[in-house]
């Protein structure tokens, strides 16, 4: 890829007004990667004037993206030596030095020598814990810092994640950025999105952000939305659809896979030799694979990459012999393994397609030059919100137009979700070009909405609105207790304290084959409109998921009789792993559940 030059924005020490946190708001696979590292250089640079800085990156939370990251920091490593960029994760195995636990990371900052100068995590509630934990220490000590710089990427996605276990009164991740905000030796928080809305908020802290000062906006190579061949399809949905609800899996795969096959049917040549395709599925990962399947059947000659938790594969037929290449590597980024696999395997005449979801949706570079961008999109994603259907679809943008290999991309989708795309890039432009360095708010991040007629009307009439809870008098309200516990001793333990009497809750299923180790509780399985025999691996609770059950749900607020309290097994997203997740506890105040029993759920 041919390297973009921007102009080096201010630094920290150069602002006349004292504002810490900085908003970066830029297009999809705009180059937000790319100016969060040039204000690194730009500050380490400085640090003979102003003093040794460290800096904290947060990552989407995905080994592609952390990886993605981490490798487009190779140039400071070359200038600085090995061990200036530090991964700080449970499990890595490339070249940068690699960290597990505070205690190393406290002891590599003790000695000039093996301090880091980028520390880069992903963003789980673990490593903000671990971040502010670190930073509160080199704020609270003399050590050889003394600046901290903070980076958040694709903010708007972990802004409102509650912490599983509290730090003192903080239990937010917005809490945790206002503190570090307040600690002296932190000069600079900057977030990274092309979707800031969740950021923003009508009053308080988060209510007024300066954006970034960039001295140019250049867009001469980058392919948006203007750039693209939409072929709207609106003949699969019909015109009162109602999105399915959040844990109505099976209508969001019939959803996604009818409109696919809907649109190759009428659009064979999608699959043609030589084309590039984006095809991205839903939550579940059968619907990648039904993709896989469905795309060799139609074209037994294609390579299919999917990329999920589970599986970041490339898989090609000779003859009848099934070839699968793993794309797992700790040094390259995913769309440089694809690359080098399609010219090592001699596939570069194929068509060659894309799917996932949860690893696709978000902050990964699909496309590569060589291969050049996608020849063609098929997005059907109808229910997503706006930002998140937005974020799917930048996966086909990139600064590609100068690309020997460019061509338009033909994107196939209902008219809302091109509407939607348009709406949403034109509010992060807006905020790019004509609030650059300003400070700004909800308000004129959506005001360009309001003017775009029926392509601001189709992201308006998507805006999903939090509903107040209304508390009805006389009726007990449930109570949620904030942080997770690790075992069900501890759930126990804390709901025999709470209503002093023994409890002892059983009600869960971890059937190897049936959910595949996974925990769930059988009393959601109404919910699920399942029987207990039905449910799934992909029925288990996710964090995103729980925060929408109602609090008091399956919670008997009769006095005296029912289930006084739910203990719900709950996962950070679908890509944790059997074993880490928490238990929470949600329960009737103790004076409302007289005569209640003891016993399990």
């Amino acid at each position: 890829m041919n390297e973009v030059v921007y102009p080096l924005m201010e630094s920290i020490a150069e602002m006349k007004e004292v504002c810490k946190f900085i908003l970066c708001v830029l297009l999809t696979q705009f180059g937000k990667t790319f100016t969060t590292i040039e204000r690194i250089t730009g500050e380490i640079e400085r640090d003979k004037e102003y003093g040794r800085s460290i800096h904290l990156v947060w990552t989407m939370n995905t080994l592609l993206n952390n990886t993605q990251f981490a490798n487009r920091l190779n140039t400071i490593e070359k200038i600085h030596g090995h061990g200036s960029v530090v991964i700080f994760a449970s499990k890595y195995d490339g070249l940068y030095k690699h960290i597990k636990n505070l205690n190393e990371l406290n002891g590599l900052v003790l000695d000039n020598h093996t301090c880091p100068r980028v520390i880069v995590m992903c963003s789980n509630d673990i490593r903000y814990t671990d971040g502010f934990r670190f930073i509160n220490i080199l704020n609270s000590n003399t050590t050889n810092i003394e600046r901290v710089f903070a980076y958040y990427d694709e903010l708007h996605k972990y802004i409102n994640m509650t912490l599983a276990e509290p730090i003192g009164s903080i239990t937010t991740l917005r809490g945790i950025i206002e503190e570090i905000d307040s600690m002296d030796i932190v000069k600079s928080i900057m977030a990274m999105t092309a979707t800031p809305k969740e950021i923003l908020q009508k009053s308080g802290y988060w209510s007024r952000i300066r954006m970034i000062q960039l001295d140019d906006f250049n867009s001469k190579d980058y392919a948006g939305v203007i750039d693209m061949n939409f072929n709207t399809v609106d003949d699969f949905f019909p015109e009162d659809y109602k999105r399915p609800g959040p844990f109505d899996f099976d209508k969001h795969d019939t959803e996604t896979l009818g409109f696919i096959n809907h649109v190759l049917d009428k659009h064979p040549h999608i699959l043609d030799s030589k084309k590039r395709v984006f095809i991205p599925g839903h939550i579940r990962r059968i619907s990648h694979q039904a993709i896989r399947m469905e795309v060799f059947k139609r074209c037994p000659t294609a390579v299919v990459v999917i990329l999920n938790g589970e599986e970041k594969t490339l898989e090609y037929y000779v003859g009848k012999d099934k070839k699968t290449v793993s794309l797992i590597s700790p040094t390259e980024e995913v769309c440089k393994t694809v690359a080098r696999v399609v010219g090592e395997k001699d596939l570069i005449d194929r068509c060659l397609v894309y799917t996932g979801y949860l690893c696709v949706g978000m902050g990964q570079t699909l496309i590569e030059e060589s291969l050049g961008p996608f020849t063609a999109v098929i997005l059907s994603h109808l229910s997503l919100t706006n930002d998140e259907i937005y974020q799917l679809f930048g996966r086909c943008t990139a600064r590609s137009k100068n690309w020997p290999t460019y061509v338009p991309t033909d994107i196939y989708c209902p008219t809302k979700i091109m509407r939607r795309v348009e709406a949403m890039e034109i509010c992060a432009r807006n905020l790019a070009t004509q609030h650059n360095g300003e400070f700004v708010t909800e308000a004129m991040y959506d005001a360009p909405l309001y003017e775009l007629g029926d392509i601001g009307e189709a992201a308006l009439e998507n805006v999903r609105v939090k509903k107040q809870k209304v508390v009805k008098p006389k009726k007990p309200t449930a109570i949620e207790h904030t942080v997770g516990f690790k075992t069900i001793e501890e759930v126990n333990a804390f709901l025999t304290d709470i209503f002093k009497k023994p409890i002892h809750v059983a009600s869960f299923i971890r059937d190897e084959k049936q959910v595949a180790g996974y925990t769930l509780s059988t009393r959601l399985n109404t919910y699920y409109h399942k029987t207990k025999a039905e449910l799934k691996a992909e029925d288990r609770l996710t964090k995103e998921f729980f925060d929408r059950i109602k609090v008091g749900m399956n919670i008997s607020k009769t006095q005296g009789s029912g289930q006084p309290y739910m203990v719900y097994p709950v996962y950070s997203n679908l890509e944790s792993t059997k074993d880490t997740f928490l238990y929470y506890v949600r329960y009737l105040p103790p004076e409302h559940t007289s005569g209640t029993t003891g016993t399990s759920l």
